[in-house]
């Protein structure tokens, strides 16, 4: 588990190199229920620089703190970062694939403070959205714990911008029929 001091700490290294970066992940449930531990890793929407492009400034970085370095499954970059002794794995995601952040997702993100840090993170309403349309099974269980948490008064979501979050899909009604069988007032 990444807890939020070490997640700040790596954060705030990143945006010292020039790192641009939306938090995406699972986080974003975390950080909304207060978490302490923030789940097993930190997935940001590289926006600087280019999670293809410019793989090599990811190497130089792991390699400057003495981090290791590999590739998510999608094949972009994966830091596995230490603070304290403690590892932090950062997964850096871009559109490719059957993998889509919606850029008006990426311009609506909101500024949040973590610790001492501040980052763009996704809505809680698009990260719902974004888990319905992946649709894996990993991800609609998600979004049954998510369900759970909303009934219980532990999360709110605006049914306005979940149905907003569809529309930036083709499949925007399938996105929906998961969101309701996932057992999401929608």
């Amino acid at each position: 588990m990444v807890s939020k001091r070490e997640a700040e700490e790596v954060l705030k290294m990143l945006l010292n190199e020039g790192f641009r970066f939306t938090l995406i992940g699972g986080t974003i449930v975390e950080l909304e229920l207060g978490s302490k531990d923030l789940g097993d890793d930190l997935d940001l929407f590289a926006e600087k620089p280019d999670a293809f492009v410019e793989e090599n400034l990811y190497r130089e970085v792991a390699s400057k703190y003495g981090w290791s370095m590999g590739q998510t499954w999608l094949g972009t970059p994966r830091i596995l970062a230490r603070v304290e002794g403690v590892e932090v794995p950062v997964e850096f995601y871009d559109n490719i694939y059957d993998f889509y952040v919606p850029q008006e997702m990426i311009e609506r993100a909101v500024r949040r403070n973590l610790g001492g840090v501040r980052i763009k993170a996704l809505t809680l309403e698009d990260h719902i959205v974004l888990k319905a349309n992946a649709g894996r099974e990993k991800d609609l269980e998600r979004l049954k714990e998510i369900a759970k948490y909303v009934k219980r008064g532990k999360l709110k979501i605006d049914r306005r911008k979940i149905l907003e979050a569809s529309n930036l899909f083709e499949e925007s009604n399938v996105i929906l029929r998961r969101l309701r069988d996932s057992g999401l007032p929608i």
